[in-house]
C-alpha cells in the first residue's frame, strides 16, 4: 500500500479492523495530556514504520473485548486539535535521527472525527532512535515493523538486511534521480503532469470495474500494470495503435500460463483508446486500454479457472509479471519508440490478508500479505525491455512483491529461478 496524505476514501483505513505491518490503531487521547511515555509510545510506532514501508497509526478507534479495533468512538474536537503537526512532528522527531517525515490527517467518517498520523519510509538512511524513554524507547535502536503489527527493536540478522536493502536501494533510486535531473535538466516539460494522467486511470479504472465486476475490483485480489512514457507522446492515430498491438507475438495474457480453459477475446475503440478483453467460461477476467497518447492500463485476474480465490497462484502471478514486461517492450517499440522511458507499476489491490501460493517455504508457513495495495514500481526503457532486460526487470518486481507477502528470501530466489525458466521457454 502507498502513503499517502490525500487518499478519497479513509475509510479503508480507519475501518480496516485489523491492525498490521502499516496499520495501527490507538483509543482517542490528547497529546498534551499524554506525557513523554505516550509521546514516545506514538514515535516507537512511526519510527517502526518509517524504517519498514510505512503506514498510518489511527487514533480515535478502541478494542473490544477480544483486542480487535473496531470501538469507532471518535475523538473530541479539543483531543483532535491538540494533534497539531508541527509540534507532533518535532516532538516525534526529537526521538529520531533523521527526522521522520510525516503528516496529520483529521477524516470524519459517520460524523465522528479521527486523527490518522501518515507516517512516511524513510528515503535515505533508516532512522536510529536517538533518545530513550523508559520502556518504550531504547536510544541506538533501529526499530522495525513486524507483519503481526507489532513495533520491535530489529535483532535478527534479517531484519537489519532488509534495513541495509531498503537503504541502498533508496540511494540508488536517488542517485538514478540525480541523473535523469542533470540529463534532463532543460527538458522539464518531459514529466507528464498528473492532471492528464489522472482522468485516464480513473477511466481504465471505472471500465474494469464494469467488465470485470464490483466484487472482483473492490474485494477480490487481481493484477493491475500502470504503465505510461515519461514524456507522453503526441496523439497517435487509432490505427496505429491496432498496428501496434497486432504486431505483438504474444498478446493473451493468459496463454504465458498452462491454462486448461478456452479464451474469447474482443477489442473496441473509444474517442481516445484502444480496448481489449478477454473471457474465460462467458465471464470477463481481463481488460486491457491503450491511448492514444501511450498511457496503458491493464486489469486482470490472475488465476481465471479460480477467480474467488484469496490464495493467489504464484506461479500465474509470476507468468503474468513476466509477459507484462516482454509485452511492454514490444508494444512501445510497435509504436515508434522504442527510446521512451516508461514509469511502470505492478499493483495487486485488495490483497490484505492473502496468501501467495508456490513460494512458502512449507504448508505452515504460508506467505500471507499484512498490506491493503501492494505496489511495486519502476522505470525502464522500451528498447531495454524489447532488447533483453524483460526478464531481469519481471524478477526484480516480483521478487519486491514476495517481500510484501513476507515470504522469505530463499523463496524470493526459488521464484527468480522459476523466471529464468520461463524466459527460456
Amino acid at each position: 500500500m502507498k502513503v499517502s496524505a490525500n487518499l478519497s476514501d479513509w475509510s479503508q483505513v480507519v475501518y480496516c479492523k485489523l491492525e498490521n505491518q502499516q496499520i495501527d490503531f490507538k483509543a482517542p487521547q490528547n497529546w498534551n495530556t499524554i506525557g513523554r511515555v505516550g509521546r514516545a509510545k506514538l514515535a516507537r510506532h512511526a519510527i517502526a514504520m518509517a524504517n519498514t514501508l510505512g503506514g498510518y497509526v489511527v487514533i480515535g478507534v478502541g478494542e473490544d473485548a477480544n483486542g480487535t479495533p473496531n470501538q469507532y468512538v471518535g475523538m473530541s474536537d479539543e483531543e483532535a486539535s491538540s494533534f497539531d503537526p508541527s509540534t507532533v512532528g518535532q516532538s516525534i522527531s526529537s526521538f529520531a535521527d533523521p527526522p521522520v517525515s510525516l503528516d496529520i490527517v483529521r477524516p470524519v467518517l459517520d460524523g465522528r472525527r479521527y486523527v490518522v498520523m501518515v507516517i512516511y519510509p524513510f528515503q535515505d538512511m533508516p532512522h536510529v532512535c536517538s533518545n530513550g524513554c523508559e520502556n518504550e524507547l531504547q536510544r541506538g535502536a533501529f526499530y522495525v515493523r513486524t507483519p503481526d503489527a507489532r513495533s520491535k527493536v530489529a535483532v535478527k540478522a534479517s531484519e537489519l538486511h532488509l534495513l541495509i536493502q531498503r537503504s541502498l536501494r533508496n540511494q540508488r533510486q536517488m542517485l538514478g534521480r540525480m541523473l535523469r535531473g542533470i540529463l534532463y535538466e532543460d527538458r522539464q516539460a518531459e514529466t507528464p503532469e498528473m492532471e492528464l494522467l489522472a482522468p485516464m486511470l480513473e477511466h481504465s479504472r471505472q471500465l474494469a470495474l464494469e467488465k470485470l465486476g464490483k466484487r472482483q475490483v473492490h474485494s477480490l485480489p487481481f493484477f493491475e500494470l500502470v504503465c505510461h512514457p515519461v514524456k507522453l507522446f503526441r496523439e497517435l492515430g487509432l490505427s496505429n495503435l491496432r498496428r501496434a498491438v497486432d504486431a505483438i507475438e504474444q498478446q493473451n495474457l493468459y496463454d504465458a500460463g498452462t491454462m486448461t480453459t478456452a479464451f474469447q477475446s474482443e477489442s473496441f475503440a473509444t474517442n481516445d483508446s484502444l480496448c481489449g478483453m478477454y473471457y474465460c467460461q462467458g465471464k470477463a477476467v481481463s481488460l486491457w486500454e491503450l491511448y492514444k497518447n501511450g498511457f496503458f492500463h491493464v486489469a486482470a485476474v490472475v488465476d481465471p479457472e479460480h477467480p474467488e480465490s484469496l490464495a493467489l497462484n504464484g506461479g500465474r502471478l509470476a507468468d503474468l509479471v513476466v509477459f507484462s514486461m516482454r509485452l511492454l517492450g514490444q508494444l512501445y517499440t510497435n509504436l515508434g519508440h522504442p527510446e521512451a522511458l516508461l514509469d511502470i507499476a505492478v499493483r495487486i489491490p485488495n490483497s490484505n490478508g492473502v496468501t501467495l501460493g508456490g513460494v512458502a517455504v512449507s504448508d505452515s508457513s504460508p506467505a500471507v500479505c499484512r498490506v491493503m495495495d501492494i505496489e511495486v514500481s519502476k522505470q525502464r526503457s522500451a528498447g531495454d525491455l524489447e532488447g533483453g532486460a524483460s526478464a531481469e526487470t519481471a524478477k526484480q518486481f516480483f521478487a519486491e512483491i514476495c517481500e510484501l507477502f513476507n515470504a522469505p528470501q530463499s523463496a524470493a530466489e526459488l521464484a527468480e529461478i522459476k523466471l529464468s525458466f520461463q524466459e527460456g521457454r
